[in-house]
């Protein structure tokens, strides 16, 4: 299904923020880095947050989703990490199926009521691995702990071989990413402009490719 994609000018905005993201790194801290994958040993929880194709975003775009098959058993893991003084949070998933769904919460993660302390989450699962990873933002309260939950979405149990994932949590002192008041370096703004028409695309096939797994 195709699906057409109007670029606003708040949207992009977003798509300049995104860029920033990607191309200025190097100014932010990585907080948490991890390989792994989900068993038939973790924790199982009833009813899964919906795909609802939209990242969060720092702008705090995305409403939260719902969770739909309230019945069916999911596995889920989660990992927490210290966000120190950097609240700005970025969250990349590179992983090797599509069952495997990011989201983030502050403090704690209750299963059974997926909304309290929820911040945001990829909108869709994974499958870019090693191509295009996907990634979303919250904000977090400084010196706070982020929990961030990884669960399967395909319910019941887990498939050999179960997929693969890269979790890595970025943490940013603003939304500049960097320093209150700091300027990119010239050779960081023209990537940065470079790689608006890139992501523009990016961002028109996630949208067409989030519509055939929406929920």
């Amino acid at each position: 299904m195709f699906v057409s994609t109007r670029f606003t000018p708040g949207r992009l905005a977003t798509i300049a923020v995104l860029a920033m993201s990607i191309t200025s790194a190097a100014s932010g801290a990585v907080l948490f880095t991890i390989t792994d994958s989900l068993a038939n040993t973790d924790p199982t929880q009833l009813g899964r947050l919906s795909r609802n194709g939209i990242p969060q975003d720092w702008a705090g775009s995305e409403p939260f989703p719902g969770t739909i098959n309230l019945a069916t058993p999911y596995h889920y893991r989660y990992y927490d990490v210290n966000v120190g003084a950097t609240p700005f949070i970025q969250i990349i998933m590179d992983a090797s199926t599509v069952t495997e769904f990011a989201s983030a919460y502050i403090t704690s993660y209750d299963p059974a009521n997926k909304a309290t302390n929820w911040l945001g989450d990829a909108g869709v699962s994974g499958n870019y691995f090693g191509v295009d990873p996907l990634f979303f933002q919250v904000i977090a309260t400084p010196n706070s702990i982020l929990r961030v939950v990884i669960n399967n979405t395909t319910g019941g149990a887990l498939p050999l071989g179960n997929g693969i994932f890269t979790l890595t949590v970025e943490g940013y002192i603003d939304s500049s990413f960097g320093e209150p008041g700091a300027v990119p370096e010239p050779a960081t703004l023209g990537l940065t402009l470079a790689g608006l028409g890139a992501l523009a695309f990016l961002h028109h096939r996630r949208r067409r490719n989030a519509s055939s797994i929406t929920d």
